[in-house]
């Protein structure tokens, strides 16, 4: 059984906000009994259970924090002061973690993979720096699921 999960997420229809949710879609084809992976446009709570299936789990996003085009690769430990509100549709993998923790007992190791962009406008090509983040970000995910 499948024990890696990958989760992209962003919206592909706001330019290189979509990084995580297109590459997701790519990895879908390239690595398909290595991991499960997901294309999401944001982190729901049913993703919870989900988690609590796998022992790593991958966050994929783009960032608006950082020099666009720089790459990040960082552990994810869950956030054990979250509270989840009754209108709460969307998290953190932070939040995502400890709903995943609080519900199903489940501690997944995590690690979150953002790339900082350049332009959020509407559309659907990504900009340059990203562009050129393509091929590392894909070498670095390959690079995580054949690590164990």
């Amino acid at each position: 059984m499948c024990r890696s999960l990958i989760i992209g997420y962003g919206n592909p229809l706001r330019s290189d906000d979509g990084f995580g949710w297109k590459l997701a879609t790519a990895l879908q084809e390239h690595i398909p009994s290595e991991a499960k992976v997901i294309a999401a446009q944001q982190l729901t709570p049913e993703l919870g259970e989900t988690i609590a299936r796998h022992d790593r789990i991958l966050f994929l996003d783009a960032s608006h924090e950082g020099r666009p085009g720089e790459i990040r690769f960082e552990p994810v430990r869950r956030d054990p002061g979250f509270q989840f509100g009754v209108m709460a549709h969307h998290l953190s993998p932070p939040a995502l973690l400890e709903l995943s923790y609080r519900h199903f007992g489940a501690e997944p190791e995590a690690a979150l993979l953002t790339v900082t962009g350049e332009n959020f406008e509407l559309g659907e090509k990504f900009s340059p720096v990203l562009q050129n983040a393509w091929k590392p970000c894909l070498e670095r995910v390959l690079k995580w699921v054949r690590a164990l």
